[in-house]
């Protein structure tokens, strides 16, 4: 059957929950504003640029408390639970901001928004791996990023047109899409999920003891599952190098006297390729040894990004962002599946959430250390995301199990 046609089958085969689950994500995505307009609202009110870069921290400081957090909050209460908690708590604390005045309420608001956002990302792939038989968990994981990406490019344009009559309608339009995502996880996603027949899975891990030992569980299994914790480091090596596009890439085409107008150039291939390409890519690349793709993908990502460093003319701007696009299609969706294929049951969220708390932790710092050595050493902090990224295709080649495979059916 030509991958075009599987595909389309595989997408008219998904169980009416995952296309409600999809659905949700996209819905709340568009409507994920508080990040975007948060300093513009805080200055517009009349906060200084530093008080309200605070406040964008506090966010940032939640999201990472949040996401640590949340996949022991998706084992102990179960994905649809820790969904409809983390969109209503985002729902309400995002409605309650443009009523707050004293600015420690604001940073408290801020924090705690952050916090219980992030704690739906696990449960959503948790529950994506529950509903889907495991040869099809890659496409359709690239299917929920598809849905996110979809969100994220609609919401800007949807806040600026809110925008510009208030900034409540803004925060209002964002607590209305978490509390429809949180009523849309009530009432049509089950409560009860039961693990994939016959889902293939890497070696017995830490989780899955044999029947006269004593289980490990919570985060000391994680921690336990040596081959995991080597992806998680390769995680953390790549995401330090990806995240430079937003921190030193506009900095270094400034540098160069080009025109800003090459940083939106770059953003759009980058966004377009991955919503145009990555789903019907991904049953090609599916057919491909997953250690292969995500330890190959995560190469060509800091390759990619490493570019925007050589002193060639403005062509090599859209050539890194190709490249480092490339890479993010052939390498995401199998990242994305992956904790749920290897993950023993009982801590699929603690495994997904572990490596979406390695990813943000690399997105965090990132900025800071990459402008740091910037600053310092100039073009050369280009080379050190060469480094990153040939050091995370290493780790996940030597951490991901060969027997993991999903070809398509």
């Amino acid at each position: 059957m030509p991958e075009t046609e599987r595909l389309g089958r595989i997408l008219r085969e998904l169980p009416r929950p995952v296309v409600v689950l999809l659905a949700g994500v996209a819905v709340n995505r568009m409507g994920s504003l508080l990040q975007i307009f948060l300093v513009l609202y805080l200055t517009h009110i009349g906060f200084s640029p530093a008080r309200a870069g605070l406040a964008l921290t506090a966010y940032g400081a939640g999201s990472l408390i949040g996401v640590s957090a949340s996949g022991a909050v998706c084992d102990r209460i179960g994905p649809r639970r820790a969904i409809v908690v983390a969109m209503a708590g985002s729902g309400a604390l995002t409605a309650l901001l443009p009523a707050a005045s004293g600015f420690g309420v604001i940073v408290a608001l801020c924090l705690g928004a952050g916090a219980v956002t992030q704690l739906y990302r696990p449960a959503a792939l948790a529950m994506l791996a529950s509903l889907t038989p495991a040869s099809r968990l890659v496409v359709t994981s690239a299917a929920y990023r598809l849905a996110l990406n979809i969100g994220v490019t609609l919401a800007p344009l949807g806040g600026v047109a809110l925008a510009a009559y208030s900034y409540y309608l803004v925060f209002l339009a964002d607590a209305a899409t978490s509390l429809a995502f949180a009523a849309m996880a009530m009432f049509s996603l089950p409560g009860q999920l039961t693990a994939e027949p016959g889902a293939p899975r890497g070696p017995k891990g830490p989780g899955e003891p044999a029947a006269d030992e004593r289980p490990v569980t919570g985060y000391r299994a994680v921690l336990a599952d040596r081959r995991f914790l080597i992806i998680l480091g390769a995680m953390l090596a790549v995401a330090l190098a990806e995240v430079q596009y937003q921190a030193v890439l506009p900095l270094q085409i400034h540098a160069r006297h080009l025109p800003t107008v090459l940083y939106a150039a770059v953003l759009t291939i980058n966004g377009a390729m991955v919503i145009v390409l990555e789903l019907p890519a991904t049953p090609y690349v599916q057919k491909l040894p997953m250690r292969l793709t995500i330890a190959g993908g995560c190469g060509l990502i800091g390759l990619g990004i490493s570019l925007f460093g050589l002193p060639a003319g403005a062509w090599i701007f859209p050539v890194g962002a190709v490249v480092w696009t490339t890479g993010e299609i052939v390498s995401a969706p199998s990242t994305s599946a992956y904790p749920a294929l290897v993950a023993p049951d009982q801590l699929r969220g603690r495994y997904i959430g572990a490596m979406n708390t390695s990813q943000t932790l690399g997105y965090t710092a990132g900025p800071s250390l990459g402008t740091a050595l910037y600053q310092s050493a100039g073009s050369w902090m280009w080379l050190t995301c060469l480094i990153l990224g040939g050091l995370s295709a290493l780790g996940m080649w030597t951490g991901v199990h060969r027997k993991i495979s999903m070809g398509p059916k």
